[in-house]
């Protein structure tokens, strides 16, 4: 993690390595730069950076909360790795972005935090809450 990641998660409660690497989420392949943080954290809950406040699932979780969001049928293409509250961090491979979601709405146009990278996604929903 460089120094930019680890000044996001300064005091983020991490959960343990996974056992087991889960790569894809119901047939959706999850993202190099996600699964590199995941295989060493698992997700976790707390403060981002210096404005911001979530929750990154487990990786043997994710299955089950993609299943219960129903998030094939209202966000086809996208897996759901994370949140608060109201609002979903999703993953769209085929645009290969990352994304907020307001959990209350199914149209793209309300998608929102649209990144590259997993980085670069942190960095700006920090940013936003500033």
């Amino acid at each position: 993690m460089n120094d930019i990641m680890k000044d996001m998660f300064v005091e983020f409660d991490f959960n343990e390595k996974p056992e087991e690497l889960i790569s894809d989420v119901n047939g959706i392949k999850l993202p190099d730069d996600y699964l590199d943080f995941m295989s060493e954290h698992n997700g976790g809950e707390g403060p981002l950076g210096e404005n911001n406040y979530g929750r990154f699932f487990k990786l043997e979780e994710l299955e089950a909360i993609n299943d219960e969001y129903d998030v094939q049928r209202s966000w086809p293409g996208y897996a759901v790795i994370g949140g608060i509250d109201d609002t979903l961090w999703a993953y769209n491979p085929s645009k290969g972005i990352y994304c907020q979601i307001d959990s209350c709405n199914t149209g793209e146009d309300t998608y929102y935090t649209i990144s590259d990278s997993f980085e670069e996604f942190l960095i700006k929903m920090d940013e936003e809450l500033a």
